[in-house]
């Protein structure tokens, strides 16, 4: 039963965000103002991108929300900027402190600390007593503007910090393609484990 759920949310994603290929992806800062999101909605993310492009806000990736950035039609957004921080377990010494806002989308929420319990907000299934939350309207819209506004209001980071990345993207259609190189390598001893 797992395997199949699985299957059936590979295919609604590979449908409707095309089918993820390896990017690079930044994870250091971007100077300006900012929204970090977290969890696993990819649906959460594009509404995000689609209410925050033209309006100087960047997005960041956080946690099990590293994978979207594969995706063709998430990735198109150049304010999608790259990847904030580590794992889920991490949130609560990595949003300390920050100046900008949080998006939690579904699971992997922690208590969240006073210090940033103000600029983080909740949606779908998740929530925390005290945190604002948003939930969609009869045809499953959300709006975001809430958090839009309290992004535009903190400002941000102050300045650009050097360009790091790591690559993302290698779903099974972009491993499956090159599976005869990959044979090839292992055969001529190029690849010797897998992780």
């Amino acid at each position: 039963m797992s395997v199949k759920i699985l299957e059936v949310l590979d295919t609604a994603n590979n449908e409707t965000y095309n089918s993820p290929s390896p990017q690079k992806v930044n994870v250091t800062r971007k100077k300006g103002p900012f929204i970090i999101i977290s969890g696993h909605e990819l649906r959460d993310l594009e509404m995000l991108l689609e209410q925050t492009e033209g309006k100087g806000i960047n997005i960041y990736t956080h946690g099990e929300m590293l994978p979207a950035h594969g995706y063709p039609k998430l990735n198109k957004y150049s304010h999608l900027v790259g990847n904030f921080g580590g794992a889920w377990q991490d949130q609560q010494k990595e949003f300390d402190g920050i100046p900008g806002c949080m998006l939690m989308t579904t699971n992997c929420m922690m208590k969240p600390r006073d210090s940033y319990k103000d600029r983080i907000f909740s949606t779908s299934v998740v929530g925390w007593d005290g945190v604002e939350h948003i939930s969609a309207d009869e045809k499953c819209h959300k709006d975001f503007s809430k958090i839009i506004n309290k992004a535009l209001e903190l400002g941000g980071f102050e300045k650009d910090e050097e360009v790091k990345e790591i690559l993302v993207g290698f779903g099974h259609k972009a491993t499956l393609s090159h599976a005869g190189e990959i044979v090839n390598a292992v055969k001529e001893g190029k690849i010797k484990h897998f992780f």
